[in-house]
């Protein structure tokens, strides 16, 4: 009987102290008290680190965590991701990532790239946004026909060669026959917008947020929209194939790079973080993007929030990375984002 009692105690002391502790590693209380690296690929004051700091209270409430933004410029974004890519897989290292970029590194195989895009746990798509081609208001354009008809070689300013303003802007200049230059080492979007603004070239390619900012007040004059879809918050910005007639190759060009540039900027963490944790991160950010409040408080920001499915940003980049693109177009992405507007 007493050996009975003894086995019955101990085996309802066993049914208590399973729960707990199984409620003691649960991701919420895991995230309590901790402290979130949340990683910037730029300098202060760009949109990707706008957009990290306006989300940082948001998740340390959530999470019951602290956030912490930390700027890791270089590379365009390749030192951040890097850094993320090689953290303790914890779920406590986060990166606001240029998915376009990322995608785009690979393809082009840049020597930057140490880490395998389609391995990158996706959190959410923070934003995606269309693009925008703006430029100095001194400049006597007011319509991409107008500088095509100049026969106007025109110095764009962007970070590095695939920092998604500058692969966007050559892109659209060999599609549209544009001559262009691009000038590049600027360390985050907010200094190459401020190049444009002062003269040292002649425009540059930014997200309808920062083009609606810095069009304000006549700073910098928007000329046209880079893809198929006008931009809601800049609805009089006519698109390029409203402003000028595209060839069937000019379209191939254009339509290639609006699909990269769905991908946006996304939040990833560190592979072989744990599935559980995986999963509320997850579910933390969709709460926070698609909730009503944030999203207003966003928009009235400037920065609007575009909620995407980590399962569809990874099916993009799969199709993107998996082999669609033969080698000869390849070839002629390279040369177009990486070489042809970068000499002399």
């Amino acid at each position: 009987m007493r050996a009975r009692l003894m086995g019955a105690a101990v085996a309802a002391m066993l049914a208590v102290a399973v729960p707990n502790a199984a409620r003691a590693q649960s991701p919420a209380d895991f995230y309590k008290g901790k402290t979130v690296h949340f990683l910037v690929g730029t300098s202060t004051g760009g949109g990707f680190d706008t957009y990290a700091r306006l989300l940082a209270p948001y998740m340390s409430k959530r999470l019951g965590a602290t956030v912490l933004v930390e700027n890791k410029p270089g590379g365009s974004h390749m030192v951040a991701m890097n850094a993320v890519w090689n953290a303790t897989p914890d779920g406590l290292t986060l990166d606001i990532a240029p998915g376009e970029g990322a995608v785009l590194g690979k393809l082009l195989g840049e020597p930057g790239v140490r880490f395998d895009l389609t391995k990158f746990p996706i959190v959410a798509r923070v934003n995606s946004a269309p693009r925008v081609l703006i430029i100095n208001p001194k400049l006597p354009y007011r319509s991409l026909a107008d500088i095509l008809k100049a026969d106007k070689t025109m110095v764009l300013s962007f970070a590095g060669k695939t920092d998604g303003a500058s692969d966007t802007g050559t892109v659209f200049c060999h599609a549209v026959k544009m001559k262009c230059k691009a000038l590049i080492g600027y360390p985050s979007s907010k200094e190459f917008t401020m190049a444009a603004m002062r003269g040292e070239s002649d425009g540059t390619v930014l997200t309808e947020d920062s083009a609606a900012r810095f069009s304000e007040n006549d700073q910098l004059r928007p000329i046209v929209v880079t893809g198929r879809d006008r931009s809601a918050m800049m609805p009089n910005v006519p698109t390029v194939f409203e402003a000028v007639k595209v060839d069937d190759e000019g379209a191939w060009w254009l339509d290639f790079r609006d699909d990269v540039r769905k991908l946006g900027r996304l939040l990833v963490t560190t592979p072989g973080t744990p599935a559980d944790r995986l999963a509320y991160l997850r579910t933390v950010l969709k709460e926070i993007e698609t909730d009503p409040k944030v999203m207003k408080d966003f928009e009235d920001k400037g920065n609007p929030l575009s909620y995407g499915e980590p399962d569809e940003m990874a099916a993009i980049i799969a199709r993107l990375l998996g082999g669609s693109i033969s080698d000869e177009r390849l070839k002629q992405i390279d040369y177009v984002i990486t070489q042809k507007y970068y000499g002399g």
